[in-house]
């Protein structure tokens, strides 16, 4: 049996059977114990965060929700500030799909070849311009037919020069069918206006839509209720910060202790540092 297919069968018979598990086991998913694990709300698309590969029990989470336990362990802090992660990352990704398709095209990509067709375009004005010298000289000779055989061949070729500067001025197609697209700001996808309805709608109840749209709405109502994020890159997932301000407490004890053990007698001045025996030793050779 996979391991999601076991996972399933897991979260189907949950409420069924007792695992025997505390919610404070280490294979118990901490995020599926305050609301839910955003491992499952991107499956199968190009956001998916992989395979949470923790346990995810209703009792568990039922059993927690209820306890004296639920917001002192850090859990809450861990959960939200991951959403936090994701929704700036996520804001970055809108950021970027905005500048995409607002920015002044680059004229390399906007008109490809373009200096090719300028050298062109100024060969051919070139050759237009002999080709009216010669048809003077043809009738300034009296050379009526080679006059008229030079003036069609002239005519053909401002044709084809007009033809020529409009694709110069034309650009890239696809560019301009790409400008015309917009950002869908929930989840950062392309949406082509005036859409069908349908892949609207399909859009809309899509994984990637609704999985972002809950994240969104899950910090929303955690900041309205007067939670305070925490930096997501600050210490571990549960705990750490009161390991970490307890060790700071101590290192500062320890460095007043040493700050004041020169002038708490010369007996413990030398033990720490030596200092002051070694001084008063060289002083007596001398």
């Amino acid at each position: 049996m996979t391991d999601m297919a076991r996972q399933l069968l897991q979260e189907l018979m949950g409420e069924y059977q007792d695992t025997g598990k505390s919610y404070t086991d280490a294979d118990v998913c901490k995020n599926y114990l305050v609301s839910f694990c955003p491992n499952q709300l991107f499956t199968n698309t190009k956001d998916d965060l992989g395979q949470c590969t923790l346990i995810h029990d209703d009792r568990l989470r039922t059993s927690y929700q209820q306890s004296s336990d639920r917001g002192r362990l850090g859990y809450e802090q861990a959960f939200y500030s991951w959403l936090q992660q994701l929704h700036h990352d996520l804001q970055r990704k809108v950021r970027r799909a905005h500048e995409r398709i607002t920015a002044e095209a680059d004229d390399a990509l906007a008109n490809p070849h373009r200096e090719e067709k300028e050298e062109r375009a100024i060969l051919m004005d070139e050759r237009i311009r002999e080709m009216l010298k010669r048809i003077e000289d043809c009738g300034m000779g009296g050379r009526v037919d080679e006059a008229l055989n030079v003036l069609a061949s002239m005519e053909k070729a401002k044709v084809d020069l007009a033809v020529l500067r409009e694709r110069i001025d034309a650009g890239n197609p696809m560019f301009k069918n790409e400008k015309r697209l917009e950002v869908c700001d929930v989840c950062g996808a392309f949406l082509v206006p005036n859409d069908a309805s349908k892949r609207l709608d399909a859009h809309i109840e899509g994984k990637q839509h609704q999985g972002y749209l809950k994240i969104q709405q899950a910090l929303e109502t955690y900041k309205s209720e007067g939670g305070v994020m925490r930096d997501s890159r600050a210490g571990d997932r549960y705990g750490d910060s009161r390991r970490h301000g307890a060790r700071r407490r101590d290192n500062y004890r320890q460095s007043r202790s040493r700050s004041r053990s020169p002038y708490s007698g010369r007996r413990g001045y030398d033990r720490s540092s030596g200092y002051s025996r070694d001084y008063s030793r060289s002083r007596r050779r001398r």
